[in-house]
């Protein structure tokens, strides 16, 4: 079973129409705050770049004592080594996300794993309705959780930029804010439309 099979099709629509209901609840297992990552092939030319990212895995707990883990991987790219694109160059930034899915029998055995990179949306829909949902779901708890100190945040960015550059950028003012706030969902909604860019404005 794939992410093409019928069987896991309808089983992610089961499990975001649950979700968006109600009748199901997922918890937040891990969660690394908004961090730069080094990723290869982010820029259209296959260079190496840096990029804002959150890791975060959810897990569900079914009355049968199985449980559901949804792992997300984000990322939006930020410099390359021609320096951060300005607005006006188009899709300039890249999102990725990175998705993984493992089914988990009462004493923790995996019973099913499959992963997912999101490069269209509309490609990858039903995964990509399914963590909409759950990061719906569980963002109070994101929301209830003590502001991060963004010193570090800055640091980072100055680090790569001493002219102030990376640091006074639209983008990077903005993931300054979602990391101090941990606004995971607005992340998420960002990563996916970054994903869906187009090349060269074509």
């Amino acid at each position: 079973m794939d992410f093409e099979s019928v069987e896991l099709r309808r089983l992610l629509a089961a499990l975001t129409e649950r979700t968006r209901k109600g009748t199901i609840s997922w918890e937040v297992a891990e969660y690394d705050p908004i961090c730069f990552m080094t990723e290869m092939g982010v820029e259209f030319d296959g260079s190496e770049t840096e990029n804002f990212a959150q890791n975060i895995a959810f897990r569900c707990q079914l009355k049968t004592g199985r449980s559901i883990w949804l792992e997300a991987y984000e990322s939006i790219g930020f410099p390359s080594f021609r320096g951060f694109p300005s607005p006006s160059a188009g899709p300039a930034l890249r999102g990725l996300g990175f998705y993984i899915i493992r089914f988990h029998s009462p004493s923790g055995k995996v019973l099913y794993q499959s992963e997912r990179i999101m490069i269209k949306r509309e490609q990858q829909l039903l995964i990509c309705l399914l963590c909409d949902a759950v990061f719906q779901n569980t963002e109070p708890y994101f929301l209830h959780l003590p502001h991060n100190n963004t010193a570090q945040f800055q640091k980072y960015l100055h680090h790569h930029d001493p002219g102030g550059g990376l640091e006074n950028h639209p983008l990077s003012q903005l993931m300054k804010k979602f990391y101090r706030d941990n606004r995971c969902l607005e992340f998420h909604l960002l990563a996916v439309s970054c994903a869906n860019g187009i090349k060269n404005g074509k």
